[in-house]
Parts: structure tokens; sequence; C-alpha cells
């Protein structure tokens, strides 16, 4: 008796032929539709095509090994794979039709004896499981999804301080990751800016969006490093588009020249990601006379947002991502100190009032700028083990390790406010693990609008003073 097991089957969605195949055919998001997937992991450098591995992590607790032995753009891939069960060849085809795209797939499953003996006791198991593949894989492309809701659960527990805790560690991030909906918004020739993009989060980030297809600018302060960083993305994700900005975001001179530059290229932006970031201990100064935190985190978003509006209102479903800390709870604005001159200085208090301001300040954006159809978010990306962390924050880092997120984790909610559909039709929130939270918990951080006002108008004082022809006149006046 045969110990092969044959699936067909097909769906059809009002799609794009190349959206289509652009979204299944990077393998390793298969978790997103296959409901017998926990994790697909890319084994191998550059674009999908011949040669792709791919290590599928399924629910039941083994893994499948998929290689790619053919693959026609928009037209078909076929696919060797190995397990401890069973090996199969799968074949994935993609044919035009006058509502969108069709997807067939053809599998050819051998199983051992026994496995074989088993469904054939119980007829129609391997049915299932390819029907509520492809049922899943129709929901993913059809991607009409709400955004999550605000929730009360989870907001009490932000409020009890230590149940909130737990969700910025890796066990809270596995735990949300189980409701998560499927991405496959198509970003090809879409435009993301990315600050603080050569390591971190920030890098994480960028990878990610590269291999969604989109054209990527890294924003980072060190040439070399810059450099090496937009090599390796390119190899790891076979996309070309990536490209490289040279700005200290601390120094407005370079913020400026950075906006100069970009409004002249005139590329719209679809994607800013404000993400550089640094904890500063003990005080210090820019060339510029800026406290560092307060330049770096709350004046440089400031001045390059406000300028890239144009280039972001350009753009056909344009967001803004803003990268914040759950240390902003804490703290509220000191619109009369905003660069901590004030007292004995801290510099993660610094840090958190800093975000606190670019908290208001994507509250104030999504309000202004809904005309323009930008939409403008904020996130945490929870406990993250980063240069960063590890670097500014010694004892933390020895304390949590355990629980800390990897990078990849840490920036998954920024990409999903840059890149998903849902993502769009929400604006002025603060996510976690895509998940609405509070932006204040208690409420002595809550500013009053006269102490909001008062922000915006220095911030936009502050703008005006330090463009070049400001700052020249000022520095003249110094000599």
């Amino acid at each position: 008796m045969s110990n092969t097991i044959t699936l067909d089957e097909s769906i059809t969605v009002a799609r794009p032929l190349h959206e289509v195949f652009a979204y299944i055919s990077e393998f390793s998001r298969i978790d997103e539709w296959d409901p017998g997937v926990a994790r697909g992991h890319k084994l191998t450098d550059g674009a999908a095509g011949v040669g792709s591995e791919y290590r599928i992590d399924m629910k039941a607790g083994f893994s499948l090994h998929y290689t790619v032995i053919e693959f026609e753009t928009d037209k078909r891939m076929l696919m060797d794979v190995g397990s401890s069960l069973f090996t199969a060849r799968e074949e994935i085809r993609f044919s035009s039709t006058p509502s969108g795209t069709t997807v067939r797939y053809i599998a050819q499953f051998t199983f051992p004896r026994a496995i074989a003996a088993a469904n054939r006791v119980f007829p129609g198991i391997m049915d299932r499981v390819g029907k509520s593949t492809m049922e899943g894989m129709k929901k993913a492309l059809e991607d009409n999804f709400e955004p999550p809701a605000p929730s009360r659960k989870l907001a009490l527990a932000d409020r009890l301080v230590l149940p909130g805790i737990w969700r910025f560690t890796k066990l809270g991030y596995r735990s949300s990751r189980k409701r998560w909906k499927p991405v496959s918004a198509f970003l090809e020739n879409r435009h993301a800016v990315i600050t603080g993009a050569t390591s971190g989060v920030g890098l994480a980030a960028a990878k990610e969006l590269a291999g969604f297809g989109a054209h990527i600018t890294l924003v980072a302060r060190d040439r070399t490093k810059a450099n090496a960083v937009c090599r390796e993305l390119r190899a790891q994700t076979g996309n070309p588009h990536i490209r490289v900005e040279l700005a200290d975001m601390s120094l407005m001179a370079d913020v400026h020249a950075l906006a100069a530059r970009l409004l002249a290229a005139g590329k719209p932006i679809d994607m800013l990601i404000n993400n550089a970031g640094a904890l500063f201990n003990p005080r210090q100064q820019t060339p510029e006379g800026f406290e560092k935190s307060f330049a770096l985190l709350l004046l440089g978003p400031y001045i390059l947002t406000e300028r890239l509006r144009p280039l972001l209102a350009a753009a056909q479903s344009p967001r803004v991502v803003n990268v914040l800390s759950g240390g902003m709870y804490s703290q509220k604005i000191k619109v009369n100190d905003l660069q901590s001159a004030r007292g004995t200085y801290s510099g993660s208090v610094a840090y958190a009032r800093a975000k606190r301001g670019l908290m208001i300040l994507t509250e104030e954006w999504a309000q202004n700028w809904s005309e323009d159809g930008i939409a403008v978010n904020a996130m945490h990306p929870g406990w993250a083990d980063t240069p960063g962390v590890e670097n500014s924050l010694p004892a933390f880092y020895c304390v949590t390790r355990p629980f800390l997120r990897s990078p990849q984790e840490g920036a998954d909610t920024m990409v999903w406010l840059a890149a998903s559909t849902e993502a769009g039709k929400v604006s002025g929130k603060f996510w976690l693990d895509r998940e609405q939270h509070p932006s204040h918990i208690f409420r002595f951080t809550r500013e009053t609008a006269e102490e909001r006002n008062q922000l915006l108008h220095t911030l936009q004082e502050l703008l005006v003073s330090t463009t070049p022809a400001k700052a020249k006149k000022r520095a003249r006046r110094r000599a």
C-alpha cells in the first residue's frame, strides 16, 4: 500500500499577482498563515530564490527543513521538505485572474508505514491540514484587519506596575504574539527613514523592512559603521535599495542638513522611525550648548519630523513611529527645565522626561496632521538585549539579562506600526507588542494644557533659531 499522500488546494484573492507572490515566496512568514507553525526562520542570505533554505518550527514540537529547488518569479516555487516524520515535495503556483490572483498548493508527502497507516485509519487529517493552511493564507492576503482596541485589562496591569513591567520582558512578548495578525502589506518602492539604524532595535527594524522590499535610508553618525551595515543588509536581504545618510541627531546643524538633503531629493517618505537614542551620565552638553538627552531624544526628532512633513504628506499611507521607553511612565515633562539644568542630574530621569515630551509630540502630530493622512504613533520596545542597554545600564542588564528580548523582538511593534495596513487606521497612541497601552499611568505625570503649549512653543522657537542662517548670525555675534 502507498505511503504517499497528495494534497491539491487553491485559493483566489483580490490582490495583484506580484504582491501575492512577494508575500508567499518569503517562506519564513509561513507562521502567519499556517496554524500548525510556531516560527519560520530563513537560513540563507539574499532574496528568495533557488537554493534558499528555511527551518520551520512546528507547534507539535518538530522542525521541517525547506529547500527551494525551482523558482520562477510571479509563477511558481518548488521546494523539497525534510523532517524526522516525513519527506515532501511542495509546489506553489501563481496565476492572474480577472478578480486578482489564484494560488495553488500541490504537495506530495511520503510517510513511514506506521504514520501512513494511521492516516488510513483516520482519513482526511492531511486534507484538513491543507485546507486550514490555505484558509489562513487567504485571510492573510485579504489583509482586512482592524487595529487592536484599548484593553482595560492591560491598562489596569500597567497601573499596578508589576504586572505591566512583566510585559516588558521576553515572556510578555511571547504571550502577546499569540494574538497577532499577519502583515502582508506590500512595501516594495515604499521609503523608510530610520534614525539610529546601525545597532539594536533600529538595525533589527531596518533588516525586517528591507526584507519586505522597502527602500531604506539609514541615518547614522559613523560613516564606516553605517556603510558596513548597509553592505550587510543588502547581502542578507537581497535588497539593493538601502542607502546611508550621515547625521548626528544630537546636533541640530546635522539634523537641519539631513532634512534639507531629503527635501531636495524629493522622495516621499512612507515611514519615518525616530529611534536614535542614548542615556548620558553625567550631564553632557553638545557643541551647540544643548543638554544631550534633550537634544538627541526630543529636539532632534522634533526638528526632523516637522521639516519632513511635506515628504510624509506626499506618501500614500505615511507613518511616523516614535520609539519611547517605559521610563516615561514615572516622569512629567518639566517645561521650565527641559535641559535638566536644575538640581541633581540623573541620566535616566533626563531620558524619561525627553521620552515623555516625545509622547506629547506624538499626540499633537496625530491630531494636527490627520488632514494629511499621516498616522503618528509611539511604541515601547520592551526590555531588549542591545548594546545601548548593556553599556548605559550595566547593573540593570546584569540582573534582567535572562528575561531580555532579542533586538528583533523589541523591534517588532516598530515594524508593525510602520508596515501593517491596520496600523495606518489609528494615530496618537502608545503601543507595546502591537497592543495599545495608556500614555500615563499616574496622575502626577500629566501635563496641563498650558505646559503642553509651552513645550510646543519652545521647540518651535528652537527649530527656527537653529536653522543654518540663524545659527550663523549667532556665531558671528559671539565672535
